[in-house]
């Protein structure tokens, strides 16, 4: 997995240097996360969060597709709402707040308004920084259902998958351009594993029970605004 990051840092590299040989555009993107997982197959409820990312992207005059490649902060994870007795109330959300490196291809349509639309789709690799695991832990850490929630140390550290979207680029000056991006990204590898827990003591029977596997990958969906400047490379003789 070490070989398979060091190649792709080298491949963003070289994508770095070609976009600068050619003027670039490059610029923030920023705004909501809404987090899903698929836990064994079952899909949980929605996680609302944020995320933020610099991107660098080569001109595409002729309209015929640009490369970019971005590296930025995503929280993914899914939210959790749990009622007990006694008026207990659980509303929570799992958390794993990843860093991502995102290499890809974007493909603009001629428009004649005053705005250009785009589709793009990029490769991810994540790493991740920290979860919030622990605290679901701690708070049951004096009653076995503890076990019924994700286990610190099961998470992975690397995570990748793809990215597939669109937006619209409204006009703005010569050197700076707003838009506003739509992104789905679901993983291809999981960000939790966990293996079978035998022989653990049900907390509303008491009958023994074993906890299934658990396997879980993230969907992610995003808005993002987005503010594209222009950097020029003018070659004098």
């Amino acid at each position: 997995m070490q070989r398979k990051v060091f190649y792709l840092l080298i491949v963003c590299m070289s994508l770095s240097s070609l976009i600068k040989g050619q003027g670039f555009y490059w610029g923030p993107k920023a705004g909501l996360t809404i987090g899903l997982q698929n836990w064994n197959n079952t899909e949980r409820s929605p996680l609302f969060s944020y995320h933020a990312n610099v991107f660098i992207e080569s001109i595409d005059i002729d309209y015929k597709g640009s490369l970019y490649a971005q590296i930025g902060y995503h929280t993914r994870g899914s939210s959790i709402n749990v009622f007990g007795i006694n008026g207990f109330r659980l509303s929570d959300g799992y958390k794993f707040r990843n860093i991502s490196l995102q290499l890809g291809a974007k493909k603009r349509l001629i428009n004649e308004k005053l705005s250009t639309p785009y589709y793009f789709f990029g490769l991810r690799l994540e790493y991740l920084v920290s979860d919030n695991l622990q605290s679901f832990q701690d708070r049951f850490s004096q009653s076995v259902s503890s076990l019924f929630y994700p286990i610190p140390g099961f998470a992975n550290k690397i995570v990748y998958g793809v990215s597939i979207g669109g937006g619209v680029e409204f006009l703005g000056s010569a050197y700076v351009q707003p838009a506003i991006e739509f992104t789905i990204s679901p993983d291809l590898s999981l960000q939790y594993q966990s293996p079978v827990i035998p022989n653990v003591i049900s907390p509303y029977d008491g009958r023994t029970i074993s906890i299934p596997e658990r396997r879980i990958r993230n969907v992610t969906f995003e808005v993002s605004l987005v503010v594209r400047f222009l950097r020029e490379v003018i070659y004098v003789d």
